[in-house]
């Protein structure tokens, strides 16, 4: 088999040769360590107050941007290649470099949603990029946003389709990239506000909520159908639903709030005989069976520091799931043995992978995960994933 017909095969819960492994790529550190690449010290360019406003007129430039977001993302699947991953997600993102007095750095990103992202470098040099607060913490200033950027989330749709249109072109031969509509409707409704702002407008403004959850629902179908227009077969949504005890809300106010928008995510998709995998971190055992209820095909992370044990969610959840992930990224792929990483890797391989349905990868990826355990990771399971799994 070749990869793309490895990863269906498991999305169809039927064995294929071996269980794939997939790629969770992103970081420029991760990116820079496995092609040997030096990093770029954009933070520190950004630091001389006569070229930090020519760095923003050019990153605000949407061919520009196109073309810096695309190299990065590039790197990202040479990378997955490289490390010999049978996909990777391709995460799209449209920001603008803003002067921003809150910012430590005087400087930061501000996304088309209304996040603010402050730039930092890492031990190594590389650009390390976190959201860190919300622009539109009342409603006035969410309306006067979405109407203002009305132009803007036309040319993040627009971006959306020929970046991912560019990437399956170049390396969809090679390599399944594993389009991913990001953020999610639940981060882009509570993250540009604010999360107690959020859940005091759930009680207090519903109507208001409603409203917002209601624009990025149908903001969000529109990215789908963009990334679907690549010709891509699976696609990726993400919302960190969960922290690291359990939900972030009652599931019950997840299901009202969220439920129906997320029906209508898993249906358009399957119209279009694609699969739909959904990212979410956390503790989310209570959630499993909601996702089964709208029509997920596949979950990940499946993250154990949040004590999600990949046995006992394929217990709860049957075959009505895809698996993937479970690999520790807060030490196993960061500092773990060549012998811990084998034996992750078989455990999680008992645990879930007879009968097809779990695709190993890393539980998330972060700037200090090694790419020499990811490779580890792939050996071991090309060593003891070939079907059927005899371990």
């Amino acid at each position: 088999m070749n990869f793309k017909e490895r990863i269906l095969t498991a999305m169809n819960h039927e064995e294929p040769d071996r269980v794939p492994v997939m790629g969770l790529i992103v970081d420029p550190a991760t990116v820079n360590k496995t092609l040997n690449k030096k990093p770029t010290d954009l933070v520190g360019m950004i630091k001389k107050p006569w070229l930090a406003p020519l760095i923003a007129r050019f990153m605000n430039t949407n061919r520009f941007w196109q073309s810096f977001y695309y190299s990065n993302t590039a790197g990202c699947l040479e990378s997955a290649l490289k490390l010999g991953f049978d996909a990777n997600w391709t995460i799209y993102a449209l920001m603008q470099l803003r002067k921003d007095t809150k910012s430590a750095l005087g400087w930061a990103w501000h996304d088309a949603y209304g996040r603010v992202w402050d730039l930092d470098t890492d031990e190594d040099g590389n650009t390390a990029v976190n959201y860190s607060r919300a622009l539109l913490e009342t409603e006035e200033q969410w309306e006067r946003w979405v109407e203002a950027k009305k132009p803007l989330f036309q040319t993040l749709t627009r971006n959306v389709e020929g970046f991912h249109k560019k990437l399956v072109k170049n390396y969809g031969d090679r390599i399944l990239p594993i389009g991913y509509a990001a953020p999610g409707i639940f981060e882009n409704s509570w993250q540009p506000m604010g999360f107690v702002n959020f859940t005091r407008f759930v009680y207090q403004k519903p109507d208001f909520v409603k409203k917002v959850i209601s624009f990025h629902t149908d903001h969000y179908l529109k990215n789908l159908e963009a990334v679907m227009k690549s010709g891509v077969e699976v696609v990726l949504g993400g919302d960190d639903f969960g922290q690291k005890t359990g939900p972030m809300l009652r599931p019950e106010l997840i299901e009202k709030l969220f439920g129906e928008s997320y029906r209508r995510v898993t249906d358009l998709v399957h119209k279009q005989k694609k699969k739909y995998i959904h990212h979410s971190c956390g503790n989310i055992y209570q959630l499993l069976d909601r996702f089964v209820a709208w029509g997920f095909d596949g979950i990940i992370t499946l993250e154990p520091t949040a004590g999600m044990d990949l046995g006992k969610v394929r217990q709860q959840v049957g075959h009505k799931l895809v698996l993937i992930g479970n690999m520790d990224v807060s030490y196993l792929l960061v500092r773990g043995s060549r012998e811990e990483i084998e034996e992750a890797v078989k455990k999680a391989l008992r645990d879930a992978a007879r009968g097809g349905g779990y695709i190993l990868s890393s539980s998330h990826s972060h700037p200090l995960v090694d790419p020499a355990r990811l490779g580890w990771m792939v050996e071991a399971a090309h060593k003891y994933g070939k079907y059927p799994i005899s371990l």
